[in-house]
């Protein structure tokens, strides 16, 4: 008998490759900052990074409001 995916599950693996994509997101933008030539460009560099992990968080919210 196959298996039969959910919406939830679907919802679920969703929000948890985008987890992922922020994360990975957030490891480049270190690396952008650590190369940045410019403290006003390290600082945007900086608060883009707090931008994608406010979303990361979100997401992880998510599901585990979700129940996974």
């Amino acid at each position: 008998m196959g298996y039969a995916w959910t919406d939830a599950e679907d919802d679920a693996l969703f929000l948890w490759h985008e987890m992922q994509r922020c994360e990975e997101i957030a490891r480049q933008l270190e690396e952008l900052e650590h190369e940045a030539p410019t403290a006003a460009l390290r600082e945007e560099v900086r608060r883009m990074r707090q931008q994608v992990e406010d979303i990361r968080r979100l997401f992880f919210a998510q599901l585990s409001l979700d129940g996974w």
